[in-house]
Parts: structure tokens; C-alpha cells; sequence
């Protein structure tokens, strides 16, 4: 049953790395410096977490677990900030950060205002 889990928690945190990857990667997330390294950090953080559930070294070695978790919570971290900063930027863009990533029209008004 511990394999079991250990294999389905290292699946759905290789999911999610790949999926952070491709919105890393992806052209219509619109994201600047800040977020894109936090979602770096994020997908290594998953990525590393996905390969110590799916290994075979003892449980008690957590060394490989918190240096996972380190990268996950810095870049959760670096992903609030960078959103707090462009919010702080441009208060009138974020509002279309929730919205549909293909719907940019109050973004793009925004900057052809000259702004």
C-alpha cells in the first residue's frame, strides 16, 4: 500500500511539474521575470519531489523531501511577489490576469494608450 501511494504521489507531482512547464513555456501566459522564475522553481521543486516519491532510498532520508519542499514554498514565494509587483506596476492589467488567457483586450487597450 506505501508503494502504491508513493508511486500516485510521484505521479501527480510529475503531472503538475509538466504542466508548470508548459505554462513556463507557453506564449499565451503573459508573465514577466518574476513569476516566470517562480514557476521555475516550482516545476523543479515537483519535478524533484515526483523523483524521491518514485525512488527507492530509504524513507527516514528526508534530505531530498526538504529540498523539495525548499524549492516549492521559494517558489510559491517568488510567484506571490512578482504578482504583487505588477500589480503595484500596472493596477489596471491585473485585472485581466483571472480572465481568459486568450481574451487581452483590456491589456492591450491599456498599452495602446501610451501607457
Amino acid at each position: 500500500m506505501n508503494t502504491f501511494l508513493s508511486f500516485l504521489n510521484a505521479g501527480a507531482c510529475g503531472l503538475i511539474s509538466l504542466a508548470l512547464i508548459g505554462a513556463i513555456l507557453s506564449p499565451k501566459v503573459h508573465d514577466g521575470i518574476v513569476i516566470k522564475i517562480g514557476l521555475i522553481c516550482l516545476a523543479a521543486g515537483f519535478g524533484a519531489m515526483a523523483l524521491r516519491m518514485a525512488s527507492e532510498s530509504p524513507p527516514l532520508d528526508m534530505a531530498g523531501v526538504q529540498r523539495a519542499l525548499l524549492l516549492i514554498n521559494s517558489g510559491i514565494a517568488v510567484v506571490i511577489i512578482g504578482y504583487l509587483l505588477r500589480k503595484a506596476k500596472h493596477p489596471d492589467c491585473v485585472k485581466t490576469d483571472w480572465g481568459d488567457l486568450v481574451d487581452t483586450k483590456m491589456e492591450d487597450d491599456y498599452h495602446a494608450d501610451g501607457q
